[in-house]
């Protein structure tokens, strides 16, 4: 149990900095929309120590050995997608569907739909908002990130996380507007997923 309480903030911490590196190796060679988000500059320590500190957290809510891979995992994910939205505008296919696809078939092997239920009934929606927008209001790669929400905490804390991405988001908005370009969701959906999650104690 000791090695367990040691291991879970270490492992969440090179989870998160190793997910910050792949999510800008996904962004090499793109550049980022006009009219997209503009780059933000960042420290890849401060994902090492959001992931520490998320392991800290699942220690302290009583996580399993089971609970902290599969939240190990969405920390990679979600950090290499934050990382890649905040370095180009963008959330690549590499750092979104990976995870996605991973979760869902992890559900399958042990016979559970609710994964693959969670990320249809939340893209669903995501989807059709970016595609009634183009693109614009919401990205396709945020409809990923968001399915990969649903797939980890079922649709309805995923909702919940998704109204607490949607306030974030437009407060900062709101601080920010004189840049007069949007911000990258991304961040913030991968923010809320990971509260959410350790809230239910993943």
């Amino acid at each position: 149990m000791n090695l367990l309480i040691v291991c879970a903030p270490v492992l969440g911490a090179f989870a998160a900095w190793s997910g910050a590196i792949l999510g800008e190796l996904a962004c090499e060679g793109r550049a980022p929309f006009a009219d997209g988000p503009a780059p933000v500059a960042y420290a890849r320590g401060h994902f090492a120590l959001g992931g520490l500190v998320a392991g800290v957290l699942a220690n302290a809510l009583g996580a399993d050995v089971a609970q902290l891979a599969l939240l190990t995992l969405a920390i990679l994910a979600l950090a290499a997608c934050s990382a890649a939205d905040l370095r180009c505008g963008q959330i690549p296919d590499a750092c979104s569907l990976g995870g996605l696809v991973l979760v869902v078939g992890l559900g399958a092997f042990a016979n559970d739909a609710a994964p693959a239920l969670g990320a249809l009934v939340i893209g669903i929606p995501f989807a059709l908002a970016a595609a009634a927008t183009r693109g614009r209001a919401i990205g396709w790669g945020d409809v990923k990130v968001a399915a990969l929400g649903g797939a980890l905490l079922g649709a309805g804390n995923a909702t919940l996380a998704f109204a607490l991405a949607a306030a974030a988001a437009y407060l900062v908005a709101r601080r920010v507007r004189a840049l007069r370009r949007p911000i990258a969701f991304g961040p913030f959906l991968a923010a809320s997923i990971l509260l959410v999650a350790l809230g239910g104690t993943v």
